[in-house]
């Protein structure tokens, strides 16, 4: 027999203030490029963030004339730490048409501070590509 108070059970995460945050950047027919952070989203004080999806997709649009590195990625930095990379896609072969899409979903839990920073970089001599990068997220009380 219990006597007191009640127990109240905690809400789940998904009931303590959701909110969606859904971010991509888009480049069709971009040249060659230094390594370039293109969308960045850091988890605010109080908060704690479900990553849903995270993509990554290059495709090579118009052949390079000397081929190098065509990538397009996803860095993760914990709260004071170190940015290291989550996902990665990556071009080797100057073929027009050739594509590669990376992306993970539901596995990456985020917390204050943390931070998710997405690049892309072409290090050719010439010709074009099309990069996505997009994340979905969903933030909630801590």
């Amino acid at each position: 027999m219990r006597t007191g108070q009640p127990l109240i059970a905690r809400p789940e995460w998904y009931d303590r203030n959701a909110a969606s945050q859904n971010h991509f950047w888009e480049g069709a027919d971009t040249g060659p490029h230094a390594d370039t952070s293109r969308r960045t989203y850091t988890v605010p004080a109080g908060k704690k963030a479900m990553v849903e999806i995270l993509q990554a997709t290059v495709l090579r649009t118009a052949a390079a004339t000397t081929l190098g590195y065509m990538e397009a990625w996803w860095n993760l930095t914990p709260s004071g730490g170190t940015a290291r990379c989550i996902i990665r896609a990556s071009i080797k072969t100057n073929t027009v048409g050739d594509r590669h899409d990376m992306a993970v979903g539901g596995s990456v839990m985020l917390f204050a501070g943390d931070e998710i920073d997405g690049h892309t970089m072409d290090l050719s001599t010439g010709g074009t590509g099309y990069y996505f990068i997009s994340y979905k997220i969903t933030e909630f009380d801590v």
